[in-house]
C-alpha cells in the first residue's frame, strides 16, 4: 500500500507484471521447491485468478475510482467474471497439455509467464486513471483512518473466511478428486475450466442479484448455498456424483467476491479505500499458510473432512457477516 502511493498506483502496477515476467523466468530455470516459496514470496504469482496478491488491492482501488458506490457491483463483477473466464482457460490449457509428453514432469510451463508479464505491462501503461480533484483528502493509511474499526472488523471476517478456503483450494480438491475418486490429471483440467466457467457466470450475475436484494445478502444467500453443496460433496459415493454438487457449490461460491470488494469501497471514504484493500486482502492471504497443515491433519478423521470443516465454518461466518451488516446497517439495496 505505502509503495504503491509513494511511486504511483499505476507505476507499481505496472511494476508487479515485469516481477510476474521475471519469476515466471526463474522458476522455469531452476524449478526447485525453494525457489517457487521464495518467489511465491513476493506475492505475484498466486494460485487463484481472483483475489491475486498486492495487484488486488491496486486494481480495487483503481477500478473504484470516482464512481458512485451505486455502480461498485456491476463494475467488480465485469472484472472478476472476466479473471474467472481467462483463469478458466488457464484450466483448460493445463488438461490439454497433460496429454503432451514429459508435461506433468517439467516446468517448461512457467515460460509462458514471460510474455504474459510483457504484455500485461504494456496494458497498464494505456490505462487513464481519473483525476483526484473529486477525492476528499489524501490517501490515509490504517492508523490515521477514521473508520479504522470498521476496517479491522472486516479483515477478522475475511480472513475467517479466507482460513476455511485454504482447506479446499484447488490444488487440494485436485488431489482429493485424485486420490478417493482416481480421476486422471487430463480429466481434472476439464473439471476445473468448468468449475471456473461457472464461476466466472457467476460473477457477471452477481451485480444484477446485488441489485435486488443488496450487497450483504447477496454475499449471505449464495454463500450459504455453495457452503450446504461443498459439505454434500464429501459424502458422495461416485465421482459424478461428487461433481455434480462441486460444480453447483462453482456455481455459486464466487458470487460474494464481486459483492464483497464492492462492500469494502462502498463501506469506507474514498481517502480509506486503498487501506481497506490492503488490510482486508493482507489478512485473506496471512491465514492462508496455515491451512494446508490444518487440511493433511483433518484428513487422518476422513479424506473428506476437510471439505465438512470448511463449508461448516464459512456458514458460521456468513452468519457473522449478516449480524455485522444488520449492526452497521449496511443490508439496504445500495449502500450510499
Amino acid at each position: 500500500m505505502r509503495f504503491g502511493e509513494r511511486i504511483g498506483r499505476l507505476r507499481a502496477y505496472k511494476w508487479i507484471y515485469a516481477l510476474l515476467a521475471l519469476a515466471g523466468f526463474i522458476i522455469a530455470i531452476h524449478p526447485s521447491p525453494w525457489t517457487i516459496a521464495l518467489v511465491g514470496l513476493t506475492g505475484v504469482l498466486s494460485t487463484d485468478s481472483n483475489d491475486n496478491g498486492p495487484a488486488t488491492t491496486l486494481e480495487q482501488t483503481m477500478l473504484a475510482g470516482e464512481h458512485h458506490s451505486s455502480r461498485f457491483a456491476a463494475i467488480f463483477g465485469r472484472y472478476n467474471g472476466v479473471a474467472a473466464t481467462f483463469g478458466s482457460l488457464g484450466a483448460l490449457s493445463q488438461g490439454w497439455l497433460s496429454h503432451l509428453h514429459r508435461f506433468n514432469t517439467t516446468y517448461i510451463g512457467f515460460y509462458i509467464l514471460i510474455p504474459l508479464g510483457a504484455l500485461g505491462w504494456w496494458l497498464a501503461r494505456s490505462i487513464k486513471l481519473p483525476t483526484q480533484s473529486g477525492v476528499k483528502g489524501a490517501p490515509r493509511g490504517l492508523k490515521d483512518s477514521p473508520v479504522r474499526g470498521r476496517i479491522i472488523q472486516l479483515s477478522t471476517l475475511f480472513a475467517f473466511d479466507s482460513a476455511a478456503g485454504g482447506l479446499t483450494t484447488s490444488a487440494w480438491l485436485s488431489y482429493y478428486l485424485t486420490s478417493r475418486y482416481h480421476a486422471s490429471a487430463a480429466l481434472l483440467g476439464y473439471i476445473f475450466f468448468i468449475f471456473a466457467i461457472l464461476s466466472a457466470l457467476s460473477m457477471f450475475l452477481a451485480p444484477l442479484v446485488a441489485a435486488r436484494i443488496g450487497l450483504v445478502a447477496t454475499m449471505v444467500s449464495t454463500h450459504l448455498a455453495s457452503n450446504a453443496f461443498l459439505i454434500i460433496a464429501a459424502f458422495c459415493g461416485n465421482l459424478t456424483i461428487a461433481i455434480v454438487f462441486l460444480m453447483l457449490r462453482s456455481s455459486m461460491s464466487q458470487m460474494d467476491i464481486p459483492t464483497r470488494q464492492a462492500l469494502i469501497m462502498a463501506v469506507v471514504p474514498e481517502a480509506d479505500r486503498m487501506a481497506a484493500a490492503a488490510v482486508t486482502n493482507a489478512a485473506r492471504y496471512s491465514v492462508r499458510p496455515a491451512a494446508p497443515t490444518i487440511s493433511a491433519a483433518l484428513q487422518h478423521i476422513a479424506i473428506g473432512a476437510p471439505l465438512v470443516v470448511a463449508g461448516s465454518v464459512k456458514l458460521l461466518y456468513d452468519l457473522a457477516i449478516l449480524m455485522w451488516a444488520r449492526k452497521g446497517k449496511y443490508l439496504v439495496r445500495t449502500i450510499q
